[in-house]
């Protein structure tokens, strides 16, 4: 999971209109079946963000950065439209007012989607009405548009998402999002070894030439460390695939030139 920056990204005034007006009618409908045949009629209009969305993760899952390994990719409700299922699994109200609302949609990928479901748990103010304000919600899942939940979680050598914290309410957050969206799929766990692999191979590597034109310089050398560098500076750029899982890895090492890469 990395940050997920929305500034500057705006749907096209023909979308936004079309979504503002159906959420007046969510506003304007009588009851919870009159939104419910409204969501429903209307299912598609926020597929139709999907490249957009897409756009401003360089075509990454949200959740997982994933391309390919966590199936295809689905405009998810971060909050829930019609119901949202506690820790208790019991429905606590969804969040119909936000059905048409774009800064209310994740890319999550399938594998995550489905098992994400209608799960939604609030620990303490739960908004049920659109005048109250989401804001003050104390939420379990880790959002990736929320610079400091990003920063809540790591990778390890086996592939497989962790908390930072061992206690605590950040780590209970980051469990949740885990298993609620299935992050540490198989198929996921195994592309991050592999990324996690090559970094640490490159790692070792690049340390090595490094001490070794620390005692014999070398214009080659010295080449072949630039390159070493630059592969390294490339799995970490945010438009690769689990980036985020070889910025862990060079974190690991310790070592302060891997940092200033991480960085």
């Amino acid at each position: 999971m990395i940050y997920i920056d929305r500034t500057g990204h705006i749907p096209d005034v023909a979308w936004t209109a079309r979504a503002d007006n159906l959420t007046q009618d969510l506003l304007d409908a009588p009851d919870t079946a009159a939104r419910n045949k409204i969501i429903d009629d209307n299912q598609g209009i926020w597929g139709e963000l999907k490249d957009f969305l897409l756009g401003i993760s360089q075509n990454k899952c949200w959740y997982s950065e994933a391309r390919d390994a966590y199936a295809h990719y689905h405009v998810d409700h971060f909050r829930p439209k019609k119901e949202a299922l506690g820790i208790d699994k019991k429905d606590k109200g969804g969040y119909w007012w936000l059905a048409f609302q774009w800064t209310n949609y994740r890319v999550c990928g399938g594998a995550g989607n489905v098992r994400k479901g209608a799960k939604f748990a609030v620990k303490a103010n739960k908004a049920n009405q659109p005048t109250e304000p989401i804001e003050d919600e104390i939420i379990h899942f880790l959002d990736p548009c929320e610079e400091e939940d990003v920063l809540k979680i790591t990778f390890n050598e086996h592939g497989e998402i962790t908390p930072i914290t061992a206690t605590g309410w950040d780590n209970q957050r980051t469990l949740y999002t885990i298993e609620s969206l299935n992050l540490n799929f198989k198929l996921l766990k195994e592309k991050r070894k592999e990324i996690w692999t090559k970094c640490s191979m490159l790692l070792k590597e690049t340390q090595n030439l490094m001490a070794q034109n620390d005692t014999a310089p070398s214009a080659t050398r010295k080449g072949q460390i630039k390159e070493k560098i630059r592969q390294l500076k490339e799995l970490v750029k945010s438009t690769s695939e689990f980036s985020a899982t070889a910025k862990a890895c060079l974190q690991s090492a310790g070592l302060r030139w891997a940092l200033q890469i991480a960085a």
